[in-house]
């Protein structure tokens, strides 16, 4: 078969693809290099990875979809523009892009139409744009590892997975039919992968801080995906667009195992689903898990008659709805937290429509209508312009010069501040980290302040996986300006409260340790943190802030207002303007109607990749989506690869450029 054979790339192709290993090489030696917790296994892992992905090329397909839910370690790094996701994506397209440079490539054309290349040239550019303008909308521009939300890297990082899955696009196209099967059935496993790791996640976080089958407390899971650290919708988004593929492994299973695997999934994710406790998730996941489960048992009929299907799929298929249906009145009915957020339906919708309303506003002119604000802006002029929205509290390092023995060495301390002019807030943003604490005794926190006016302070000790205390040990004090020449003082303040309970059986609850200022327009300086154990030793790591911020990571409780819009058609407007708009909403359009009447819908996929799509959409009428970078990189992924188109030339099925045969 000739169109199979190796056909060697031109001259600019082949530097173009060596271009790209020098960049995305370098780029993931460098944050590996820079790992605030183990750089030595970072470039381990980094070199054992582009081996293995190397020698086997389409090994990505499982395991960027496997390890996107989990590959980021905010809490303990406290990075928040960079992530450990990205020294995997940046190693693997650096030995995918090796590779063709080096062995050549089976095609060198982007088998994409006219119209797709235009919009999706447009959407790039005009994500480039946004990027420009983002970093110029910034006050300055600083290549800090622990930049936050408010910083110019905040554009890179907003901007980041729309680039990865673009650059995954030429990784996508395949020769034959079988390769497609092939390369889609990886990935529809990777997904599920991923999934099973999120749902286990939630059953263990449920079980350690709210209870499995405690509905009433308010208590709303967040999984592995730490960017809620400021609220957010990533595992509404992340559930909605991998929900379908649970339907691809209960249609697609022919041993009963197999079967049986997907059906526990199932569960575990109709359950991850409901305990989220949103509304936006129960109408994204059920409405397009319907559809898509209907229109398979209807496809199923016309193909194989019910009389010639085995008898335990047919049993079994009747148990898992009953099962399901079960789950959903257990949660809905068996507690009191989802009538407590049905019966505020009208007020939250009221409010959210003030909330989208601010958003637009922070458009002035018609180049923001047209270019946006910029990427990644969002929050710092929400916080900056809308009355009654500024931030709940900040957290800045400052760094400062030092002569020591060793010479001129840098230094500094951190500049925590509370929200500008609204007391509800205050005391609802944190600079936490987490800790080895005992469950019993005496913890003491010392540290050394600065003010310049009488600030209140909180301090706790909680046992939370993220957003919500079970049991805190806790110290309220109100520090007052020292008298000393340079301001500073350090105080020592006793952590009172209970005894933690004892550990459950499958494993310790998470601590947090956090700090915060309690009083409007409050500023306190801190150069050093430590709290000290029942038996004196300092359970913080980087507690004099040498480091940078380092290990510690600022979380936002209970209000959340200024880093979401909430809403993905307004979020895409506000930072990217009406032309980034219009050509997602082209490539959105023209997507759905290559997979459900044009040349994708051959990919095996097919279904299940259109479900996924219009969950995201219906979940992004009421949340942000592009705001989480490795959510946004698989939404962005599954886009791209439902543009690609597949024809039937002589009765099989294969891409466009593999035949000269039309369909």
């Amino acid at each position: 078969m000739p169109h199979l054979l190796p056909v060697t790339p031109n001259l600019a192709w082949r530097t173009c693809a060596w271009g790209l290993v020098v960049i995305c090489l370098a780029g993931a030696l460098l944050l590996a290099i820079n790992h605030p917790v183990s750089p030595l296994a970072c470039l381990v892992l980094l070199c054992l990875w582009c081996c293995i992905s190397v020698w086997q090329r389409n090994a990505w397909l499982w395991v960027l979809p496997a390890c996107l839910p989990w590959m980021n370690f905010s809490p303990w790094t406290g990075w928040v523009v960079f992530e450990e996701f990205d020294i995997l994506m940046l190693a693997t397209l650096a030995s995918a892009y090796g590779r063709i440079a080096w062995f050549g490539a089976h095609n060198n054309k982007l088998l994409l139409s006219a119209f797709v290349k235009g919009a999706l040239l447009v959407l790039l550019a005009s994500g480039a744009v946004a990027l420009w303008r983002g970093v110029q909308d910034a006050d300055r521009f600083d290549l800090d590892w622990f930049s936050g939300y408010g910083d110019a890297l905040n554009s890179w990082r907003v901007a980041k997975s729309l680039l990865y899955a673009t650059l995954c696009v030429p990784l996508l196209q395949t020769t034959s039919n079988t390769e497609l099967v092939r390369r889609q059935m990886l990935f529809a496993v990777g997904v599920l992968s991923g999934l099973a790791v999120v749902v286990l996640s939630v059953v263990w976080e449920r079980a350690a801080f709210a209870g499995v089958f405690d509905f009433s407390v308010h208590y709303r899971t967040v999984a592995l995906f730490w960017e809620m650290h400021v609220g957010g919708a990533a595992l509404d988004v992340y559930l909605a667009l991998t929900a379908p593929f649970v339907i691809w492994a209960l249609a697609t299973a022919r041993k009963r195992i197999v079967w049986l695997l997907a059906a526990t999934l199932a569960v575990l994710v109709v359950y991850a689903c409901l305990t989220t406790f949103s509304r936006g998730v129960y109408l994204a996941v059920g409405l397009p898990v319907a559809v898509l489960a209907l229109w398979l048992c209807w496809k199923q009929d016309a193909l194989v008659p019910t009389d010639k299907r085995p008898g335990w799929r047919a049993r079994g298929d009747l148990v898992l709805l009953l099962v399901l249906a079960l789950e959903v009145l257990a949660v809905l009915m068996g507690g009191s937290f989802m009538a407590e957020r049905l019966g505020r339906t009208e007020q939250d919708l009221v409010s959210r429509m003030v909330h989208w309303r601010n958003g637009v506003g922070l458009l002035e002119g018609p180049i923001d209508w047209l270019l946006g604000k910029g990427l990644g802006r969002l929050p710092a002029n929400y916080a900056a312009q809308v009355p009654a929205g500024e931030f709940s509290g900040t957290v800045r390092w400052q760094q400062v010069d030092t002569e020591g023995k060793e010479g001129r060495r840098k230094d500094g301390y951190v500049v925590l501040s509370g929200p500008r002019s609204t007391p509800a807030i205050a005391g609802a943003y944190a600079l936490t980290q987490r800790v080895q604490a005992p469950l019993a005794g005496h913890h003491r926190v010392k540290i050394r302040v600065r003010v310049q006016v009488s600030t209140r302070m909180e301090l706790y000790l909680c046992e939370r996986h993220l957003l919500y205390d079970r049991s805190c040990l806790a110290a309220w004090g109100t520090v007052r300006p020292a008298v000393t020449p340079d301001g500073w003082q350090t105080l020592t303040m006793v952590l009172r409260g209970e005894d933690f309970d004892p550990d459950p059986w499958f494993g310790a609850r998470l601590k947090l340790f956090s700090v915060a200022v309690s009083d409007v327009g409050g500023v306190v300086e801190v150069d050093k943190l430590q709290l000290l154990s029942p038996n004196g030793t300092d359970l913080l790591t980087n507690g004099d802030f040498a480091q940078d911020t380092a290990h510690w990571l600022g979380v936002a409780q209970s209000y959340f207002d200024p880093w979401h819009l909430d809403n993905l058609a307004l979020e895409v407007l506000v930072e990217r303007g009406l032309v980034g708009l219009l050509a997602l909403v082209a490539l959105l359009v023209y997507a759905f109607g290559q997979l459900l009447w044009g040349r994708a819908r051959g990919q095996p996929l097919a279904p299940y990749l259109a479900a996924g799509l219009f969950a995201v959409l219906l979940v992004g009428l009421v949340s942000s989506v592009m705001d989480v970078p490795r959510v946004a990189f698989l939404f962005y992924l599954i886009l791209f690869w439902s543009l690609l188109p597949v024809k039937f030339c002589n009765g099989s099925m294969v891409d466009c450029g593999a035949c000269g045969q039309g369909s």
